[in-house]
């Protein structure tokens, strides 16, 4: 989670900054994501309203609005990133319309880094530093910045261990490669909502070999689901043009 900073960016802020964007034909920058997987393109203004921002965008980018139910937008000319919702998305002339343009708290999701679930189930063996050994389902992998690897898996609620515990993973991300460590702690435990589980997220490092691996199979994962989005335009192509939300 990303917290926005304190300046404060009024409404008419905005409003004046969108407009410079259409009067100079300047495009701003989308952020959203879809499977976890960051997708950010260029958007052309076509109208500012009160009320209102028309835009004209990239088709991917159409698909991740509509799925998120929102957007958020970026501007050199603003101190924060904003957040808009659709009105209506055009998917035959690639035009969205949005509401509700306001700088947000904090943005939740991660625009910058995939984290990606894995597409066949992969158990994760953890360790600490007593010998108890658990088992847990993978929710997702990601690495961030300095190198660090997240492994996010579902645990049972009795779970023995809280957060900053050290822990060791050990999973297959390929049924015929080599098995992958993980040294890290735990960086999260929480409740799953309606499962007699927790969602566990494990900050930690892996030696070379092993992130290289971890690389590569984010990388597959990435080329499959921006594949998934490819064919998720195309169907919402060949349906309705406009789809008001």
């Amino acid at each position: 989670m990303r917290k926005q900073t304190k300046n404060k960016v009024s409404a008419g802020d905005i409003t004046a900054c969108l407009r410079m964007h259409l009067t100079e034909q300047r495009p701003v920058t989308l952020h959203n994501t879809f499977q976890g997987v960051p997708v950010k393109t260029e958007a052309d203004v076509a109208m500012v309203h009160d009320d209102f921002l028309g835009l004209i965008v990239h088709p991917y980018q159409a698909v991740c609005i509509k799925d998120a139910r929102y957007t958020f937008i970026e501007s050199k000319s603003l101190p924060e990133m904003i957040r808009a919702y659709p009105v209506s998305i055009d998917y035959t002339n690639h035009v969205v319309m949005l509401k509700e343009l306001k700088v947000p708290h904090s943005i939740t999701v991660d625009l910058h880094h995939s984290w990606v679930a894995p597409e066949k189930a992969i158990d994760v063996e953890i360790y600490s530093k007593t010998g108890i050994s658990k088992s847990g389902e993978m929710l997702g992998i990601a690495v961030l910045e300095d190198n660090r690897v997240r492994v996010v898996m579902a645990v049972p609620e009795d779970f023995p261990h809280i957060r900053k515990d050290s822990l060791s993973l050990a999973f297959n991300l390929d049924a015929k490669g080599d098995p992958i460590s993980v040294q890290g702690e735990v960086h999260s435990l929480v409740k799953l909502r309606n499962k007699p589980q927790k969602r566990l997220e494990v900050d930690g490092r892996a030696v070379m070999t092993d992130e290289v691996s971890i690389l590569a199979y984010i990388a597959r994962r990435e080329d499959q689901i921006m594949t998934a989005l490819d064919k998720a335009y195309k169907k919402l192509r060949k349906g309705k043009g406009m789809g008001k939300r």
